[in-house]
């Protein structure tokens, strides 16, 4: 919880324990603690932002100023102790609520240099879109570069207020470690260039902690926004897309089974153009940044690309389909089209769970269930195929989940408290960037890592494998 937050929350249940006291009297200047907890409470609003999960301990702040305007109230030595229960069990409902649905934070980057960001608008005019006003492909990118650390600005919200909604609002709430807008490092020089392909309804901020982490190292990551696919995109004329793909029942029955399929290699085909779409972009940026920020600094000969989930067959199709991508990073990804076939074309980096277990080896489970088995194991097994061809690496997080490799493992302790069989994800985070870092530096910038070279000392929940056959060699 945030200092405010638990100000509030001390004063309030200091006042509740003086109502609550028989020898009150001695202390009646206590009575008005709830005037100073309304005070708190606007300051907390003011600097840290409201949020639905404090409502109780903002009523309890409100009924003890009436309590205390309006004495007779509570004049029932009785009453006393059974508002002060309420009072308390409401305190406490809003501490369980702000705790399990906190305004989180993300690690902080461990790199040289302070990061900088920016959000940049992107039309493709030779691309057709009928569902955009001016029928052409039209997309949402935000960028993380380095930036000098005695650069003072205003930090980046984790998620823009209009991509939230009331579940999620906290989003908003949250502070990154990025500074909006700030010039680039002078330092840095030509920069290698990271693309970030994002899960099935996942925004282009949803693996910031990494896109940060890679940054202070000097890299220029770019997250995208795929319109009608990402959970929601917001152009600068104000309008508000919201994704149409659906996440519930699609391994329900056969028929819905099958059009997700359909829907993976779709969205997969139509992604990997947009990845491309946003390559040309920066190459023109890096010619003629209309803002002056990026122009001669992207390093367009050192290009890669990671994503999360089904970004991570996405990032891969790009590769498949375009030669300047340099190495590509699959986390925990699921494949599709070309690339699934006949592999990135790239390095492949393939970061993933322990292995999923074949659908046969588990007895009486239902139909849906068994849809969601088998597809995982085919795509085990094709990657696994892939990685013994071509060749790669292979990093498994031996406890981790799936949200694991992107923030969302963050965003509530719920994920990983009291569950013995699940990795920290401060834990996990340290091993996905060091990593990503390592394999990145030697197929960007030529500089090989202990990493790739060895397993990583934290064996109790990595394993890391290389192929000697790496892919590079089919370029």
């Amino acid at each position: 919880m945030r200092i405010l937050e638990i100000s509030t929350i001390v004063v309030l249940v200091a006042h509740i324990v003086f109502r609550l006291s028989p020898g009150r009297e001695d202390y009646l200047c206590l009575g008005y603690l709830p005037f100073l907890c309304l005070a708190i409470i606007a300051f907390h609003l003011l600097f840290e932002g409201y949020r639905w999960q404090m409502l109780p301990i903002y009523f309890v702040a409100f009924a003890g100023v009436l309590q205390s305007v309006i004495p007779q109230w509570t004049e029932n030595v009785q009453a006393q102790y059974v508002t002060g229960l309420i009072g308390l069990c409401c305190v406490g409902g809003g501490i369980v609520l702000s705790t399990v649905f906190p305004v989180f934070q993300l690690p902080p980057p461990t790199g040289p240099n302070a990061v900088g960001t920016n959000i940049r608008y992107v039309v493709d005019k030779g691309r057709s879109d009928p569902l955009t006003p001016n029928g052409a492909r039209e997309l949402m990118i935000q960028v993380w570069y380095p930036a000098p650390g005695s650069f003072a600005g205003k930090v980046a919200a984790y998620q823009e207020k209009t991509t939230t909604t009331a579940w999620n609002a906290r989003f908003s709430l949250v502070n990154t470690h990025s500074i909006v807008d700030a010039p680039l490092a002078d330092s840095v020089g030509h920069c290698p260039v990271l693309l970030y392909a994002p899960s099935w309804n996942g925004m282009r901020t949803e693996n910031t902690h990494l896109a940060e982490q890679l940054a202070s190292h000097g890299y220029i990551v770019v997250g995208i926004d795929h319109p009608y696919s990402s959970s929601v995109t917001t152009f600068p004329d104000g309008r508000i897309i919201k994704s149409r793909l659906v996440e519930e029942g699609v391994y329900s029955t056969e028929a819905a089974f099958s059009g997700f399929l359909k829907t993976i290699e779709t969205e997969v085909r139509t992604r990997a153009d947009d990845v491309r779409s946003v390559l040309d972009f920066l190459e023109d940026l890096n010619t003629a940044d209309p803002r002056g920020l990026f122009k001669n600094h992207l390093d367009m000969h050192s290009i890669g690309i990671f994503g999360f989930s089904l970004g991570g067959g996405v990032a891969a199709q790009a590769c498949w389909l375009d030669r300047r991508f340099k190495a590509c990073l699959n986390m925990d990804g699921v494949m599709a089209d070309e690339s699934l076939n006949q592999g990135a074309i790239a390095p492949l980096f393939i970061m993933s769970q322990n292995a999923p277990l074949p659908p046969n080896s588990v007895g009486e489970v239902g139909q849906s269930k068994r849809r969601e088995m088998a597809m995982d194991w085919d795509q085990f097994v094709q990657m696994r195929r892939l990685y013994a061809t071509f060749g790669g690496y292979w990093l498994t997080l031996k406890r981790a989940k799936h949200f694991n490799f992107s923030d969302y493992a963050f965003s509530s302790p719920v994920h990983f408290v009291g569950r013995s069989g699940t990795i920290d994800p401060k834990r996990a985070a340290r091993a996905i960037g060091e990593s990503a870092f390592a394999f990145f530096e030697l197929y960007l910038r030529g500089n090989g890592g202990p990493l790739l070279e060895l397993a990583p000392n934290d064996v109790a929940d990595v394993r890391f494998e290389k192929s000697t056959a790496v892919s590079a060699s089919k370029d």
